[in-house]
């Protein structure tokens, strides 16, 4: 009876230990969970939140595979393509412009060279041909960029406008330095500069036919063919995606 009665009051070591640890079993579990939600919370600000592609709104360029992505928060974002800060191009009128003069409009940039006898006169035919059609967008600029900029110095770009007879004043012909330039158009916009002419067995610039839409932040929303006019309604209705959207 005593046997009993002392068994029954008197706790074996195993059960003691539990008795010990209960008052904080839950405690680490409870602060595990409040460091997930809180770094969870803390992630969710700092990463750039994804949107489903949307048919009404541009997407943004990423990576080097250019993957088109919709974001709320481009500026987040560090893979989308924009034109970078240390880009400076010089202008036809010998003026230096820099990333923060590109603000606050939309540009369209083209890339050729003066002495160019292929696709770079076809280009800006086409482009003084559909001008036309950029009349609701007065703020609009258009930046011809010369990937031979060792040779299209500020009185070359002059001369070059002028035989072209190009009256907009928001169209601009820029030189500047060559790796910058090669930097910009490859790393940005994914166009080709340079390359070998097999046909006439000699060195020559060869280029993207392409033009490339940036927004009002610098931030690359859209590729168009520029030969022939396929592809300038499609450039329009994106422009006025864009407009409504600001």
């Amino acid at each position: 009876m005593n046997s009993l009665f002392l068994t029954s009051k008197i706790p074996i070591p195993s059960e003691q230990k539990k008795i010990q640890r209960n008052p904080n079993v839950f405690f680490p579990s409870w602060i595990l969970m409040l460091i997930l939600f809180t770094t969870c919370l803390v992630n969710l600000k700092c990463k750039p939140s994804e949107q489903s592609p949307n048919p009404n709104l541009l997407p943004y360029f990423s990576g080097k595979d250019f993957d088109p992505v919709w974001r709320d928060n481009p500026e987040l974002d560090p893979n989308l393509k924009r034109v970078p800060n240390s880009l400076e191009l010089i202008e036809h009128t010998g003026k230096t412009i820099s990333p923060k003069d590109w603000a606050p409009s939309e540009h369209l940039v083209v890339f050729f060279y003066a002495t160019c006898r292929g696709i770079c006169p076809l280009i800006t035919r086409n482009l003084i041909q559909i001008e036309p059609n950029f009349s609701e967008f007065p703020e609009l600029k258009i930046f011809s960029i010369s990937i031979n900029p060792k040779e299209d110095t500020v009185p070359v770009l002059e001369k070059y406008r002028k035989n072209y007879q190009i009256k907009n004043t928001n169209w601009s012909f820029f030189t500047g330095k060559e790796t910058m330039i090669e930097e910009f158009a490859k790393g940005t916009c994914g166009a080709e500069m340079e390359g070998f002419s097999v046909e006439r067995g000699k060195y020559e610039f060869v280029h993207t036919e392409n033009i490339f839409l940036f927004d009002k932040d610098r931030f690359l929303r859209g590729i168009y063919r520029a030969k022939g006019t396929g592809d300038i309604q499609r450039l329009v209705e994106d422009l006025r995606k864009l407009r409504k959207n600001y």
